[in-house]
């Protein structure tokens, strides 16, 4: 640097301004370090356009996880918090809290589902083209004309010994499934983000181009 007074104005201006740049900087990562949760952010690849899917804010914003995750493969019963507690009260945490705690360890707190057709991932049972349109199986596919589905309710199929889902229903199509459950709730629960002027679904609010 030259001994020039206008010179060493200059760098004195430049070097405040930088620091002063840089304490903005840090009172904004700070004050924005206070709002933000723990989220589980997924990019899933899609042929109609890659889907970033932000787990943590859906978790929040859900009742529970059975809102999206099958009751069948994922969404069980919680295992009370005494077992492992002493004087523990839920509402002490929020769930994205103990998600931190237990490594995201569902099984920690909720009970999964023994079975020995659980499936791994939605693609067991869900295939990417649905063969037919027909969401339950005939009755007739396995029994004579002397059955008739009023003689037992819902209840009763479900304590059938071996019962499978997939013993009466049909899944449909992953890309069925995913678009039902996902544009459903998004179109009742932010319309302004996810729907067109005509208040059908915008592909763009989930895919990304």
């Amino acid at each position: 640097m030259s001994g020039n007074p206008r010179d060493r104005r200059n760098w004195t201006l430049s070097m405040t301004f930088a620091l002063l740049v840089a304490a903005g900087i840090a009172v904004l990562g700070v004050l924005v370090g206070e709002k933000s949760v723990a989220t589980s952010r997924y990019y899933l690849t899609n042929s109609a356009g890659n889907v970033l899917f932000d787990h943590g804010a859906h978790s929040e914003a859900a009742d529970s996880c059975a809102t999206c995750h099958h009751t069948l493969y994922g969404a069980a019963q919680a295992i009370s918090c005494e077992e492992c507690h002493d004087d523990y009260e839920p509402e002490d945490f929020e769930h994205a809290e103990l998600n931190e705690f237990h490594g995201q360890d569902c099984s920690n707190c909720h009970e999964q589902v023994n079975d020995d057709d659980q499936a791994a991932s939605c693609r067991d049972c869900h295939l990417s083209v649905q063969e037919s349109e027909t969401q339950a199986i005939s009755c007739s596919e396995c029994h004579d004309d002397d059955y008739q589905p009023d003689m037992m309710d819902h209840d009763e199929y479900l304590e059938i010994e071996d019962h499978s889902c997939l013993g009466c229903h049909a899944p449909r199509a992953l890309a069925e499934t995913y678009h039902a459950s996902c544009s459903d709730c998004h179109l009742e629960e932010a319309p302004g983000r996810f729907a067109l002027s005509d208040g059908s679904a915008d592909c763009s609010g989930c895919h990304l181009r």
